[in-house]
């Protein structure tokens, strides 16, 4: 169900969100394609997994990275590290784990705001 849900409409990412197309966004987010960010969510796990899920806050978590096109729609998220793992080391295992990790196209985009 997540394959159907959470993916990007337009997976090439070959036309620029029109929010960007404004003078004022253009010329530095370009090439960008979303945001993202990480979250810790509380979980209960057996006492022997506890050190590896406790966050630096102190309870134990998992970190779920997740990102966002923007219209504020999911379109990848990875959940499942335990909360003690940084979130570089989610993000940087993503991006070569998954095929599908959303990447903004190489080259230059050709469209210029109006």
């Amino acid at each position: 169900m997540a394959g159907d849900y959470i993916r990007p409409i337009d997976p090439t990412f070959s036309e620029p969100h029109p929010v960007l197309t404004k003078t004022k966004f253009w010329p530095h987010f370009q090439h960008a394609i979303g945001a993202i960010d990480g979250t810790h969510i509380k979980v209960i796990v057996p006492k022997e997994l506890e050190p590896q899920h406790r966050n630096r806050k102190g309870y134990t978590s998992e970190n779920v990275m997740a990102v966002c096109d923007f219209d504020m729609r999911f379109t990848f998220v990875v959940p499942g590290w335990p909360g003690s793992v940084h979130d570089t080391r989610v993000w940087s295992d993503a991006i070569v784990r998954y095929d599908h990790f959303p990447q903004p196209p190489t080259g230059n985009i050709s469209h210029v705001p109006i």
